[in-house]
């Protein structure tokens, strides 16, 4: 067996980012950029005003001046400015020819058509062209992040279209001739696939929503027809183990598949085996759900990450424990479900209730595994992954 460690590793060394695709804004965000973004002119394209206020010339001294129009924002002024004038303005509106600087409206006071501007600020609350960039300035380097922010200022130069990795499409499939779907009643021998909906959602929470799902009963022929995926990402729940009905690594060799590990030192997940053939990858994973979850947040989303070109996450960080479950240390690395929170004003966490990997009950409120084997310290911190904001 491998380690965690070294897993993660073998995953990096044989995933890549995909080739960039153009997507409309909206389809932008959570993506990351594959290309650079630059500015298509000057930014503000002219001087404008940072304040409601007056506009003068530049050599103007406090004083009394001849009010000789009104620039609200959107228009484009013409009319210089001359001595002993000011122009009403407006936060974003162009400063007019010649203007200089903008007295804000405090500082003012108006008499008719004409103004008692008393003092000038230490500022000239002037926005001055190209002081935010200029054309060919990178805004948005390749390998950026799209979130909010990043999509305002693709929308602010124009970049509707922007060249983005996309993320990977997924092909699950679901052992085991004892599945029914969620919506029926299982008889004598059946469960419900609660691996399906689990890993859909899973998926949809890191933005890959192109995904594929079925169930197929332990016959390596039937498996291996609905592993012929062209998905990015084929997952594979089940048949993981050395069992007579366990046949997803065969399958995976007999497509052309290389598999790069079988067996990974944790605990859950021990049986976790990684493959590729080309560009595509593929997971198998033990068909406990316990198993899957904790499988998903160590290794597979890793794959997404990298095949999306993303910043490998590992949000992991040593935390206080905060009750809950007696931890108990095995000779496997493992990851035990918990729930992190803000208890008085510190980061806590809390382990889970947690026997058997095959009981999902337990995940209810999962957002955090803790890290327990032989060497960790005793006493009541461990370290933690995050897997996702802790609840308050």
């Amino acid at each position: 067996m491998i380690s965690l460690t070294e897993a993660r590793r073998m995953i990096a060394a044989n995933i890549t980012a995909r080739a960039g695709i153009r997507v409309s804004l909206p389809e932008a965000d959570g993506r990351v950029l594959a290309e650079e973004v630059t500015a298509d002119g000057f930014y503000p394209a002219g001087d404008r005003s940072q304040m409601d206020g007056y506009a003068v010339r530049g050599d103007a001294e406090p004083g009394i001046f001849r009010v000789a129009g009104e620039v609200p924002a959107g228009e484009v002024p013409v009319h210089p400015v001359q001595p002993g004038e000011a122009y009403r303005i407006f936060t974003g509106a162009l400063l007019p020819p010649g203007g200089g600087r903008v007295v804000m409206q405090e500082d003012a006071r108006r008499e008719g058509d004409t103004v008692i501007l008393e003092k000038f600020g230490p500022s000239l609350f002037v926005r001055k062209k190209g002081s935010e960039a200029t054309p060919g300035t990178v805004l948005l380097p390749a390998g950026t992040l799209i979130g909010a922010v990043e999509t305002a200022i693709l929308a602010q130069v124009g970049a509707v279209r922007p060249l983005v990795i996309p993320l990977p499409t997924v092909h699950h499939i679901a052992t085991g001739a004892e599945l029914v779907d969620a919506s029926e009643n299982p008889g004598p021998g059946h469960i419900r696939d609660t691996n399906s909906p689990l890993l859909r959602s899973l998926f949809a929470g890191l933005g890959v929503t192109a995904f594929s799902t079925r169930r197929v009963p332990d016959d390596p022929g039937l498996l291996t027809a609905a592993a012929d995926s062209p998905a990015d990402l084929l997952v594979l729940s089940g048949g993981a183990s050395a069992g007579d009905y366990d046949f997803s690594t065969t399958v995976l060799r007999r497509l052309g598949y290389t598999v790069h590990f079988d067996r990974v030192n944790i605990r859950p997940g021990k049986p976790l085996t990684f493959a590729t053939r080309g560009a595509q990858a593929a997971f198998v994973i033990p068909g406990n759900p316990v198993s899957h979850f904790v499988c998903f947040q160590t290794a597979v989303r890793l794959a997404v990450e990298l095949a999306a070109g993303r910043p490998q996450s590992w949000p992991a960080l040593w935390l206080d424990l905060h009750g809950g479950e007696i931890l108990s240390a095995d000779p496997r690395e493992t990851w035990w479900p918990a729930r992190a929170a803000i208890t008085g004003g510190r980061l806590t966490v809390t382990p889970k209730r947690w026997s058997s990997s095959g009981n999902s009950f337990s995940l209810a409120g999962t957002n955090a595994l803790v890290l327990v084997n032989p060497e960790s310290p005793a006493g009541g911190r461990a370290l933690t992954l995050l897997l996702s904001s802790p609840a308050n």
